[in-house]
């Protein structure tokens, strides 16, 4: 009763502060009782789901890249439901999506990432060959910088250091090992250690100094790496509770990691897993995942961390659905 009673004084000071000094000596209304104690306990705003859905891309795609930058969610390149590499972007301002400034080439297994508010893209799969370019988003149109040494597909791009890193993924014949570091002041990219366990379809985040790879395949593994950028050492983190490939992963503002969804380790169907690490330590299994898919990457935007597209089943199902998690 205390708390209802110090919410209907405050609830009356405010509409008195609001009337102003011209409507001082208004006779008060019945109006007034909406500051009643039963209307004050009903003022808190609901707390957000930590699961919900979103407005929907124009277009089902998936194997596409996202990223935010300049208070806009970015859905780049993928794959339509022909197998066709996208050249498209797709751009959410909160409110609704528009078409942005088209890839200079089709893409898919693509990764994203955000480096001084600028969208990066690296690599990819461009109707089946592998690439090793390099681009960044500049207005409205996409600067080409200097090639990755090592073309790939299904890696991860991670923003941290003031640097992007490069992690696993493969070409048509082989994984790629060698992990890639670019510099932006150099315009540089430089190769380090290689994952320990080289493998494709991998999901990335940034925990704290650890730049790390999680899941991936084949066969799809609970497995994460991380690279620590200021030991420059390889150290591994607790293994995920399931074993996934093509999951989404990001890390939210206040620093806790999220997997999403993927395919199962025998890659024959769709992963739900939600889970958290919220330290070092292990991870915490959440509710199964809000409509699960993989080949999509997670992107944070306005404190939610954004799954779009992807597939609906094992294989080339691409759906436009948008969730998100917090």
């Amino acid at each position: 009763m205390r708390r209802l009673r110090t919410l209907a004084i405050v609830g009356t000071a405010i509409l008195v502060s609001c009337a102003g000094p011209q409507h001082a000596a208004a006779t008060p209304t019945p109006s007034i009782a909406a500051a009643s104690p039963s209307a004050a306990a009903e003022s808190p705003s609901p707390i957000p789901p930590q699961q919900r859905t979103e407005t929907s891309l124009p277009v089902a795609l998936e194997e596409s890249a996202a990223a935010v930058a300049g208070g806009n969610l970015y859905v780049i390149g993928g794959l339509d439901a022909a197998g066709n590499s996208l050249r498209t972007v797709w751009v959410f301002d909160g409110k609704a999506w528009r078409a942005g400034p088209r890839l200079p080439l089709g893409l898919d297994h693509t990764s994203a990432a955000t480096l001084n508010d600028h969208v990066y893209v690296a690599g990819g799969h461009s109707f089946g060959s592998d690439s090793g370019r390099f681009f960044r988003l500049d207005g409205a149109a996409w600067t080409e910088l200097p090639r990755m040494h090592h073309p790939r597909g299904g890696h991860t791009l991670l923003s941290a250091n003031d640097r992007l890193y490069v992690i696993g993924g493969n070409t048509a014949l082989v994984n790629v090992g060698p992990m890639e570091v670019y510099d932006p002041v150099s315009g540089v990219w430089s190769d380090r250690l290689a994952l320990p366990s080289p493998r494709n379809h991998v999901s990335g985040f940034v925990f704290g100094a650890n730049v790390c790879a999680a899941g991936g395949r084949s066969p799809a593994t609970t497995r994460v790496d991380c690279f620590n950028f200021e030991s420059s050492t390889w150290v591994r983190f607790p293994d995920l509770p399931r074993a996934t490939s093509g999951a989404g992963a990001a890390t939210l503002d206040d620093g806790r990691a999220v997997i999403l969804g993927g395919e199962n380790a025998q890659e024959t169907s769709i992963n739900d897993q939600f889970a958290r690490l919220p330290n070092p330590s292990s991870w915490v299994a959440a509710e199964a995942m809000l409509i699960p898919r993989h080949g999509f990457e997670l992107a944070v935007f306005q404190g939610r961390a954004w799954a779009c597209g992807g597939g609906g089943q094992p294989g080339l199902h691409p759906v436009a659905v948008c969730t998100s998690v917090a």
